[in-house]
Protein backbone atom coordinates (compact mmCIF):
# COMPACT_ATOMS: atom_id res chain seq x y z
CA UNK A 1 0.00 0.00 0.00
CA UNK A 2 3.06 2.24 0.89
CA UNK A 3 4.07 1.85 -2.50
CA UNK A 4 0.93 2.61 -4.20
CA UNK A 5 0.79 6.05 -2.55
CA UNK A 6 4.93 6.78 -2.95
CA UNK A 7 4.23 6.14 -7.25
CA UNK A 8 1.29 8.19 -6.57
CA UNK A 9 2.47 11.16 -4.95
CA UNK A 10 5.75 10.86 -7.68
CA UNK A 11 3.16 10.91 -10.47
CA UNK A 12 1.28 14.02 -9.07
CA UNK A 13 4.41 15.50 -8.62
CA UNK A 14 5.91 15.12 -11.88
CA UNK A 15 2.70 16.49 -13.64
CA UNK A 16 2.46 19.30 -11.60
CA UNK A 17 6.35 20.18 -12.16
CA UNK A 18 5.56 19.55 -16.27
CA UNK A 19 3.51 23.05 -15.78
CA UNK A 20 6.38 24.87 -14.84
CA UNK A 21 8.12 23.61 -17.90
CA UNK A 22 7.72 25.97 -20.45
CA UNK A 23 9.87 28.95 -20.70
CA UNK A 24 7.19 31.65 -22.74
CA UNK A 25 4.92 32.02 -19.57
CA UNK A 26 5.87 35.61 -19.21
CA UNK A 27 6.18 35.97 -22.82
CA UNK A 28 5.86 40.03 -24.60
CA UNK A 29 5.72 40.19 -27.89
CA UNK A 30 8.55 42.75 -29.44
CA UNK A 31 5.87 44.46 -30.82
CA UNK A 32 4.42 45.67 -27.68
CA UNK A 33 7.51 47.18 -26.37
CA UNK A 34 9.26 50.38 -27.10
CA UNK A 35 13.15 49.75 -26.22
CA UNK A 36 14.76 52.76 -24.59
CA UNK A 37 18.50 53.01 -26.27
CA UNK A 38 19.29 56.70 -25.25
CA UNK A 39 18.36 58.81 -22.22
CA UNK A 40 19.37 62.75 -22.05
CA UNK A 41 19.06 64.51 -18.11
CA UNK A 42 19.35 68.39 -18.27
CA UNK A 43 18.37 70.56 -15.55
CA UNK A 44 15.23 72.06 -16.09
CA UNK A 45 14.73 75.80 -17.03
CA UNK A 46 12.10 76.87 -15.20
CA UNK A 47 12.56 74.82 -11.37
CA UNK A 48 16.31 74.30 -10.05
CA UNK A 49 14.40 71.33 -8.04
CA UNK A 50 13.88 69.70 -11.62
CA UNK A 51 15.46 67.76 -14.10
CA UNK A 52 14.59 67.45 -18.15
CA UNK A 53 14.82 64.19 -19.57
CA UNK A 54 14.79 62.66 -22.70
CA UNK A 55 14.64 59.61 -23.88
CA UNK A 56 15.38 58.01 -27.16
CA UNK A 57 14.02 54.60 -28.90
CA UNK A 58 14.52 53.02 -32.38
CA UNK A 59 12.02 53.40 -34.87
CA UNK A 60 11.13 49.42 -35.42
CA UNK A 61 8.17 49.61 -37.75
CA UNK A 62 6.93 52.78 -39.71
CA UNK A 63 3.28 51.86 -39.33
CA UNK A 64 3.24 51.74 -35.36
CA UNK A 65 4.53 54.93 -34.81
CA UNK A 66 3.50 58.55 -36.29
CA UNK A 67 5.15 61.05 -37.32
CA UNK A 68 9.20 61.80 -36.15
CA UNK A 69 10.70 64.72 -35.62
CA UNK A 70 12.81 64.15 -38.47
CA UNK A 71 10.05 63.51 -40.86
CA UNK A 72 8.74 66.59 -39.52
CA UNK A 73 11.54 68.77 -41.03
CA UNK A 74 10.96 66.95 -44.33
CA UNK A 75 13.87 64.04 -43.10
CA UNK A 76 14.05 60.80 -42.53
CA UNK A 77 14.95 59.32 -38.81
CA UNK A 78 15.46 56.34 -37.43
CA UNK A 79 14.64 56.83 -33.86
CA UNK A 80 12.19 59.32 -32.21
CA UNK A 81 12.40 61.69 -28.72
CA UNK A 82 9.86 62.13 -26.16
CA UNK A 83 10.73 64.75 -23.02
CA UNK A 84 9.30 65.35 -19.97
CA UNK A 85 10.18 67.51 -17.17
CA UNK A 86 9.78 65.79 -13.23
CA UNK A 87 11.17 65.91 -9.79
CA UNK A 88 12.27 62.52 -10.41
CA UNK A 89 13.30 59.93 -12.91
CA UNK A 90 10.44 57.62 -12.19
CA UNK A 91 7.87 60.19 -12.48
CA UNK A 92 9.47 61.20 -16.16
CA UNK A 93 9.46 57.52 -17.38
CA UNK A 94 5.61 57.42 -16.11
CA UNK A 95 4.59 60.74 -18.09
CA UNK A 96 6.13 59.26 -21.03
CA UNK A 97 4.42 55.87 -20.98
CA UNK A 98 1.57 58.23 -20.97
CA UNK A 99 2.16 59.76 -24.20
CA UNK A 100 3.20 56.18 -26.03
CA UNK A 101 1.32 53.24 -27.02
CA UNK A 102 4.45 50.75 -26.43
CA UNK A 103 5.71 49.99 -22.77
CA UNK A 104 8.96 51.22 -22.47
CA UNK A 105 11.48 49.01 -21.88
CA UNK A 106 14.69 50.41 -19.57
CA UNK A 107 16.55 47.39 -19.47
CA UNK A 108 17.72 48.05 -23.35
CA UNK A 109 18.91 51.57 -22.22
CA UNK A 110 23.05 51.58 -23.62
CA UNK A 111 23.75 55.15 -23.47
CA UNK A 112 23.40 58.01 -20.77
CA UNK A 113 24.26 61.50 -21.79
CA UNK A 114 24.85 64.04 -18.23
CA UNK A 115 24.54 67.74 -19.23
CA UNK A 116 27.93 69.57 -17.59
CA UNK A 117 25.15 72.12 -16.30
CA UNK A 118 23.88 69.38 -13.82
CA UNK A 119 24.41 70.41 -10.04
CA UNK A 120 26.74 68.51 -7.60
CA UNK A 121 23.32 67.82 -5.19
CA UNK A 122 21.44 66.69 -8.67
CA UNK A 123 23.96 64.48 -10.35
CA UNK A 124 24.50 62.64 -6.63
CA UNK A 125 20.55 62.71 -6.95
CA UNK A 126 20.45 60.96 -10.98
CA UNK A 127 22.95 58.62 -10.66
CA UNK A 128 21.33 57.48 -7.02
CA UNK A 129 18.10 56.91 -8.74
CA UNK A 130 19.57 55.22 -12.89
CA UNK A 131 21.19 52.72 -9.87
CA UNK A 132 18.59 52.20 -7.46
CA UNK A 133 15.93 51.51 -10.66
CA UNK A 134 15.66 47.63 -10.69
CA UNK A 135 14.90 47.76 -14.53
CA UNK A 136 17.84 49.93 -15.93
CA UNK A 137 20.99 48.86 -17.65
CA UNK A 138 23.90 49.15 -15.24
CA UNK A 139 26.16 48.39 -18.19
CA UNK A 140 24.97 51.62 -20.36
CA UNK A 141 27.77 53.74 -20.96
CA UNK A 142 27.57 57.14 -20.02
CA UNK A 143 28.49 60.46 -21.40
CA UNK A 144 28.64 63.94 -20.56
CA UNK A 145 28.49 67.38 -23.09
CA UNK A 146 29.51 71.10 -22.19
CA UNK A 147 26.11 71.26 -24.24
CA UNK A 148 22.33 70.28 -23.64
CA UNK A 149 22.06 66.27 -23.69
CA UNK A 150 18.96 66.70 -25.30
CA UNK A 151 20.93 68.47 -28.35
CA UNK A 152 22.75 65.47 -28.37
CA UNK A 153 20.13 62.89 -28.08
CA UNK A 154 18.86 64.56 -30.95
CA UNK A 155 21.67 64.98 -33.39
CA UNK A 156 20.58 63.87 -37.06
CA UNK A 157 23.69 63.69 -38.58
CA UNK A 158 24.61 59.98 -37.87
CA UNK A 159 22.45 57.05 -40.13
CA UNK A 160 21.76 55.03 -37.15
CA UNK A 161 19.96 56.42 -34.16
CA UNK A 162 22.90 59.06 -32.57
CA UNK A 163 22.92 56.56 -28.78
CA UNK A 164 23.36 53.45 -31.28
CA UNK A 165 26.32 55.52 -33.05
CA UNK A 166 27.81 56.37 -29.35
CA UNK A 167 27.49 52.81 -28.28
CA UNK A 168 29.06 51.24 -31.57
CA UNK A 169 31.85 53.74 -31.48
CA UNK A 170 32.77 52.73 -27.72
CA UNK A 171 32.87 48.82 -28.45
CA UNK A 172 35.85 49.55 -31.13
CA UNK A 173 38.65 48.92 -28.99
CA UNK A 174 40.54 51.47 -30.36
CA UNK A 175 39.87 53.37 -27.67
CA UNK A 176 42.87 55.55 -26.58
CA UNK A 177 41.74 59.29 -27.04
CA UNK A 178 38.61 58.16 -24.84
CA UNK A 179 38.15 56.50 -21.91
CA UNK A 180 35.12 54.41 -21.69
CA UNK A 181 32.54 54.66 -18.89
CA UNK A 182 29.75 52.51 -17.76
CA UNK A 183 26.91 53.53 -15.38
CA UNK A 184 28.24 50.85 -12.25
CA UNK A 185 31.85 51.88 -13.52
CA UNK A 186 31.03 55.45 -12.49
CA UNK A 187 29.30 54.82 -8.97
CA UNK A 188 32.11 52.34 -8.24
CA UNK A 189 34.90 55.67 -8.58
CA UNK A 190 32.62 57.91 -7.56
CA UNK A 191 31.78 56.05 -3.68
CA UNK A 192 35.46 54.50 -3.40
CA UNK A 193 38.57 55.69 -2.20
CA UNK A 194 41.62 56.45 -3.45
CA UNK A 195 40.25 57.83 -7.16
CA UNK A 196 38.44 60.40 -8.97
CA UNK A 197 35.79 59.15 -11.60
CA UNK A 198 35.95 60.78 -15.26
CA UNK A 199 33.20 60.95 -18.28
CA UNK A 200 34.00 60.52 -21.84
CA UNK A 201 32.89 64.25 -23.26
CA UNK A 202 30.96 64.50 -26.47
CA UNK A 203 30.32 67.06 -28.89
CA UNK A 204 28.69 67.70 -31.96
CA UNK A 205 30.46 68.72 -35.03
CA UNK A 206 29.61 70.25 -38.98
CA UNK A 207 29.90 66.85 -40.79
CA UNK A 208 29.58 68.39 -44.24
CA UNK A 209 28.42 71.22 -46.73
CA UNK A 210 24.53 70.47 -45.49
CA UNK A 211 25.43 72.21 -42.41
CA UNK A 212 24.38 68.67 -40.38
CA UNK A 213 25.82 67.56 -37.12
CA UNK A 214 27.85 64.53 -36.42
CA UNK A 215 28.68 63.29 -32.87
CA UNK A 216 32.27 63.39 -31.78
CA UNK A 217 34.10 62.42 -28.35
CA UNK A 218 36.77 65.38 -26.74
CA UNK A 219 38.91 63.99 -24.07
CA UNK A 220 37.51 63.40 -20.80
CA UNK A 221 35.91 65.51 -17.76
CA UNK A 222 37.26 64.28 -14.30
CA UNK A 223 34.65 64.67 -11.99
CA UNK A 224 34.87 65.69 -7.97
CA UNK A 225 32.21 65.20 -5.88
CA UNK A 226 30.03 64.80 -8.62
CA UNK A 227 30.99 67.82 -10.16
CA UNK A 228 32.79 68.83 -13.31
CA UNK A 229 36.73 69.39 -12.09
CA UNK A 230 38.80 69.57 -14.99
CA UNK A 231 39.05 68.84 -18.81
CA UNK A 232 41.70 66.25 -20.25
CA UNK A 233 42.26 67.06 -24.12
CA UNK A 234 42.43 63.74 -26.11
CA UNK A 235 46.11 63.80 -26.02
CA UNK A 236 46.18 63.88 -22.25
CA UNK A 237 43.64 60.80 -22.21
CA UNK A 238 45.68 59.12 -24.33
CA UNK A 239 48.71 59.35 -21.96
CA UNK A 240 46.19 58.44 -19.12
CA UNK A 241 45.41 55.40 -20.50
CA UNK A 242 48.77 54.57 -20.90
CA UNK A 243 49.44 54.87 -17.36
CA UNK A 244 46.75 52.63 -16.87
CA UNK A 245 47.52 50.08 -19.59
CA UNK A 246 44.69 50.40 -21.68
CA UNK A 247 45.56 51.32 -24.82
CA UNK A 248 44.59 48.58 -27.54
CA UNK A 249 45.32 48.84 -30.73
CA UNK A 250 45.80 51.89 -32.31
CA UNK A 251 48.10 54.27 -33.94
CA UNK A 252 50.25 57.56 -32.80
CA UNK A 253 52.60 59.69 -34.04
CA UNK A 254 55.74 60.88 -31.97
CA UNK A 255 57.55 63.94 -32.47
CA UNK A 256 61.21 62.64 -32.83
CA UNK A 257 64.05 65.64 -33.63
CA UNK A 258 62.70 67.85 -36.36
CA UNK A 259 60.54 65.06 -37.56
CA UNK A 260 58.07 62.78 -36.65
CA UNK A 261 57.54 59.16 -36.19
CA UNK A 262 54.48 56.69 -36.55
CA UNK A 263 53.81 53.87 -34.13
CA UNK A 264 50.90 51.01 -35.05
CA UNK A 265 49.02 48.23 -33.41
CA UNK A 266 50.36 49.96 -30.32
CA UNK A 267 49.26 47.91 -27.01
CA UNK A 268 50.37 48.82 -23.37
CA UNK A 269 50.44 47.31 -20.19
CA UNK A 270 51.19 49.35 -16.96
CA UNK A 271 51.65 48.17 -13.20
CA UNK A 272 50.23 50.69 -10.60
CA UNK A 273 52.03 50.89 -7.28
CA UNK A 274 51.94 53.24 -4.36
CA UNK A 275 54.63 52.59 -1.86
CA UNK A 276 56.43 54.81 0.62
CA UNK A 277 60.01 55.99 1.01
CA UNK A 278 60.70 57.21 4.36
CA UNK A 279 57.88 59.70 4.88
CA UNK A 280 57.27 59.59 1.47
CA UNK A 281 54.43 58.32 -0.90
CA UNK A 282 55.65 57.17 -3.66
CA UNK A 283 53.28 57.06 -7.37
CA UNK A 284 55.12 54.16 -9.24
CA UNK A 285 54.07 53.32 -12.81
CA UNK A 286 55.71 51.39 -14.89
CA UNK A 287 54.42 51.01 -18.73
CA UNK A 288 55.63 48.55 -21.31
CA UNK A 289 54.68 49.54 -25.03
CA UNK A 290 55.12 47.10 -27.94
CA UNK A 291 54.38 48.27 -31.12
CA UNK A 292 54.85 48.38 -34.90
CA UNK A 293 56.82 50.56 -36.55
CA UNK A 294 54.63 52.34 -39.39
CA UNK A 295 56.78 55.47 -40.02
CA UNK A 296 60.01 56.62 -39.62
CA UNK A 297 61.80 60.35 -39.43
CA UNK A 298 63.90 59.51 -43.05
CA UNK A 299 61.75 59.21 -45.71
CA UNK A 300 64.08 56.72 -47.74
CA UNK A 301 62.55 53.33 -47.90
CA UNK A 302 65.85 51.41 -46.66
CA UNK A 303 65.80 48.56 -44.08
CA UNK A 304 66.73 49.74 -40.66
CA UNK A 305 69.62 48.11 -38.53
CA UNK A 306 69.23 46.68 -35.09
CA UNK A 307 70.86 49.79 -33.63
CA UNK A 308 69.00 52.38 -35.28
CA UNK A 309 65.79 50.30 -33.87
CA UNK A 310 67.22 50.73 -30.16
CA UNK A 311 67.47 54.26 -30.66
CA UNK A 312 64.39 54.59 -31.78
CA UNK A 313 62.67 52.77 -29.08
CA UNK A 314 65.12 54.56 -26.33
CA UNK A 315 63.51 58.21 -27.67
CA UNK A 316 60.19 57.44 -27.65
CA UNK A 317 60.71 55.92 -24.04
CA UNK A 318 61.94 59.06 -23.18
CA UNK A 319 59.29 61.21 -24.72
CA UNK A 320 56.53 59.35 -23.48
CA UNK A 321 58.15 59.33 -19.77
CA UNK A 322 58.21 63.03 -20.26
CA UNK A 323 54.48 63.38 -21.01
CA UNK A 324 53.20 60.58 -18.81
CA UNK A 325 54.88 62.07 -15.64
CA UNK A 326 53.58 66.22 -16.96
CA UNK A 327 49.91 64.62 -17.04
CA UNK A 328 50.52 63.23 -13.38
CA UNK A 329 52.03 66.24 -12.67
CA UNK A 330 49.08 68.05 -13.96
CA UNK A 331 46.59 65.35 -12.15
CA UNK A 332 48.66 66.25 -9.04
CA UNK A 333 48.14 70.23 -9.17
CA UNK A 334 44.32 69.21 -9.01
CA UNK A 335 44.32 66.75 -6.64
CA UNK A 336 42.82 64.66 -8.82
CA UNK A 337 43.77 61.02 -8.75
CA UNK A 338 42.23 58.92 -12.14
CA UNK A 339 44.65 56.29 -11.96
CA UNK A 340 43.88 54.96 -9.14
CA UNK A 341 46.90 55.16 -6.93
CA UNK A 342 44.86 55.50 -3.46
CA UNK A 343 43.12 52.36 -4.03
CA UNK A 344 46.24 51.16 -4.25
CA UNK A 345 47.81 52.66 -1.31
CA UNK A 346 44.62 51.59 0.55
CA UNK A 347 45.19 47.78 -0.44
CA UNK A 348 48.18 47.60 1.37
CA UNK A 349 47.72 50.16 4.38
CA UNK A 350 44.02 49.19 4.87
CA UNK A 351 44.51 50.51 8.71
CA UNK A 352 44.60 54.45 6.78
CA UNK A 353 41.32 54.30 5.63
CA UNK A 354 40.38 56.91 7.72
CA UNK A 355 43.12 59.34 6.96
CA UNK A 356 42.92 58.54 3.63
CA UNK A 357 38.99 59.79 3.41
CA UNK A 358 40.60 63.09 4.68
CA UNK A 359 44.41 63.84 3.41
CA UNK A 360 44.47 61.51 0.08
CA UNK A 361 43.98 64.50 -2.18
CA UNK A 362 46.60 66.29 -0.08
CA UNK A 363 48.70 62.97 -0.13
CA UNK A 364 48.51 62.85 -3.55
CA UNK A 365 49.53 66.20 -4.54
CA UNK A 366 52.82 66.00 -3.18
CA UNK A 367 53.89 62.33 -3.55
CA UNK A 368 56.93 61.65 -6.00
CA UNK A 369 57.00 59.93 -8.91
CA UNK A 370 58.38 56.95 -10.68
CA UNK A 371 57.04 56.74 -14.11
CA UNK A 372 58.76 54.77 -16.98
CA UNK A 373 57.95 53.64 -19.84
CA UNK A 374 59.84 50.81 -21.67
CA UNK A 375 58.57 50.87 -25.47
CA UNK A 376 59.54 47.37 -28.01
CA UNK A 377 59.22 47.84 -31.45
CA UNK A 378 58.54 43.91 -32.21
CA UNK A 379 58.29 44.43 -35.97
CA UNK A 380 59.94 47.61 -38.54
CA UNK A 381 57.01 46.66 -40.45
CA UNK A 382 57.20 45.47 -44.11
CA UNK A 383 59.26 46.60 -47.10
CA UNK A 384 59.02 44.26 -49.92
Amino acid sequence: MNTIIKRTVAIAWTCCSVLFLPGCWDYEAINTRSPMIGLGIDPAEDDPEKIRVTMQFPILSRSTVGQTEGEKSGQTSAFQNQSAESYSLSEAFRAVQLKMDHEIDEAQLRVIVLSGQLSGEAMDNVIAQLMRLPKVNRLAFIVMTKKSAQTIVSTHGTEAAPMDFVQKAFMVRQQGYSINRQLWQYWRDSTQLGVVPVIPIITTKNTGDDAESGLAFDGVEVYRDNKPTLVLSKKETLFVNLLMGNVRDMGFDIPIGHGVMSLTDVRAKSRVRCTTKGSSIVLVDHVRVISTLGKIPDPSPKPLPPTQVTKLESEISQYLTQQLASTLEKLQKQQTDVVGFGRSYLQAHPEEEDRLKQQWGEMFQHAKLDVNVRVIIRSKGMLI
